[in-house]
């Protein structure tokens, strides 16, 4: 019971030590966040940080004071907070991790098959010494390159399909600078189809009343 009893003050000073650690951390960021100070909300997310740090004290000074009076097992009977918590926060980790990689398994999953219901589109506009090129992929997200002569192709975001998938949503200010609305006509795919012919086109917001 002696050593067990030294055991769990041992792991209670760990947790203490890297515990506070964190808070101290924490609290630093938290008070350098401006107007934290006048949000009673934040003071009260600081007393929830600190109580499990301060009931660990009690529980190390505690067992601590039973273990020096000989009264191993009221120690271990302190002590066993530690291992409560480190079971705890094992399992906890243990369940974020599965469902972690349960999470990674579903969207890899909905990624193959988004890439096998609709493969990646590519539209070239040739140009002088090179080509231009606006790809839609499969998750929706569509993207340009724009070439340039002796230098770093122009590229970026362009929009996104919406859910239909008929109907691309400019919404990049960049693009639409490059790119007039008329010019897009000039993309065409391998097979020869114009990218104003499979998809419609909607400028977003305030980028509408821009381009028109």
């Amino acid at each position: 019971m002696k050593v067990t009893a030294l055991l769990l003050m041992i792991l209670g000073i760990r947790l203490v030590v890297v515990l506070g650690l964190m808070a101290f951390f924490i609290l630093i960021m938290v008070m350098g966040t401006p107007g934290s100070a006048s949000r009673p909300e934040g003071l009260a997310d600081l007393y929830w940080l600190f109580l499990p740090l301060l009931a660990f004290i009690a529980a190390l000074v505690f067992a601590g004071q039973a273990y020096r009076a000989g009264n191993y097992a009221r120690s271990i009977w302190f002590g066993s907070v530690f291992g409560l918590a480190v079971l705890s926060i094992t399992v906890y980790l243990g369940k974020t991790s599965y469902s972690t990689m349960q999470e990674m398994r579903t969207t890899n999953a909905q990624t193959a098959e988004e890439e096998r219901l609709y493969p990646r589109q590519k539209f070239l506009r040739p140009v002088e010494g090179g080509a231009d090129t606006i790809i839609v992929f499969p998750g929706r997200i569509v993207a340009y390159r724009l070439y340039v002569e002796g230098g770093i192709p122009f590229a970026g975001p362009v929009g996104d399909l919406n859910e239909a998938r008929d109907t691309i949503v400019v919404s990049d200010r960049e693009f639409v600078e490059r790119v007039r609305r008329e010019e897009l006509s000039r993309f065409v795919d391998g097979e020869g189809r114009k990218l104003t012919d499979i998809f419609a086109i909607r400028w977003e917001g305030p980028l509408l009343q821009k381009s028109e």
